[in-house]
C-alpha cells in the first residue's frame, strides 16, 4: 500500500472535517482503508489508485495516490479497474463540505415490499458474485445457468420470497455488485 499523507483525508480522520452524517457517504478509518483496498483487489485492478470510502449506493471513493489533491473518482465496486468513473471533484472541496455533494443517485438499497416478492438479477455480475450469489441465496443454479442466461434481460433468481428474509442479503450485494433489484410477486 502507497504512503497516502494527503491533508484533507487527514483532516476528516482527525474529526477537524467532519464527513456529513445526514449522506450516504462513508469515508474508511485509516485502520480501514489497506483492508477495503484488498478485499477489492485495488491495487491488482486499479494500481495506482487507492480506495478511501464508498458512496452508499455501490459506489467507491478512488484518489490518485501520487497527487497531493487528487480528484475522488466515483467507481462502482463491482468494476474495479474497467471503469474510469464519474469524477465528484477534489478531495480537498470534498472533505471541506463534509461529502454533501456525493449523491448515491445509484442507491442500492431496496425499500422493502409488503408482501412476497421475486429477485432479480438485472445484469451479469462476474463469476465472484455469482459465486457469493448462489452461496447467501443457497441456490442451487449451477454459474453456467447464469452465464448461460441471455444478458439483456432480467433473470429470476428467486420467487415468492419475503423482504424480511433476503433484505439485507439484497442490500449487502447490490453494495458490491449493483445487479438484483426486486419485484412483487404476482401469483400465476
Amino acid at each position: 500500500m502507497a504512503e497516502f499523507p494527503v491533508e484533507a483525508l487527514l483532516d476528516v480522520w482527525t474529526g477537524a472535517r467532519p464527513v456529513d452524517d445526514e449522506g450516504d457517504v462513508y469515508v474508511y478509518g485509516p485502520d480501514e482503508i489497506a483492508e477495503r483496498n484488498l478485499a477489492y483487489e485495488v491495487p491488482e485492478y486499479a494500481p495506482g489508485l487507492l480506495l478511501i470510502g464508498s458512496d452508499g449506493g455501490g459506489r467507491g471513493l478512488f484518489v490518485a495516490t501520487n497527487d497531493p489533491d487528487p480528484e475522488v473518482f466515483l467507481i462502482d465496486l463491482g468494476a474495479v479497474g474497467t471503469s474510469d468513473g464519474t469524477s465528484a471533484g477534489r478531495l480537498s472541496v470534498l472533505a471541506a463540505e463534509g461529502f454533501r455533494s456525493i449523491d448515491s443517485t445509484e442507491d442500492a438499497r431496496l425499500e422493502p415490499a409488503d408482501g412476497p416478492i421475486d429477485v432479480l438479477v438485472t445484469h451479469r455480475p462476474g463469476v465472484k458474485a455469482i459465486v457469493e450469489m448462489r452461496k447467501l441465496f443457497h441456490l442451487s443454479l449451477p454459474i453456467s445457468a447464469f452465464t448461460a442466461a441471455d444478458a439483456h434481460y432480467p433473470m429470476v433468481v428467486l420467487t415468492d420470497v419475503y423482504h424480511a428474509k433476503y433484505g439485507e442479503v439484497i442490500n449487502q450485494l447490490n453494495m458490491r455488485y449493483q445487479c438484483l433489484a426486486v419485484r412483487p410477486h404476482v401469483s400465476a
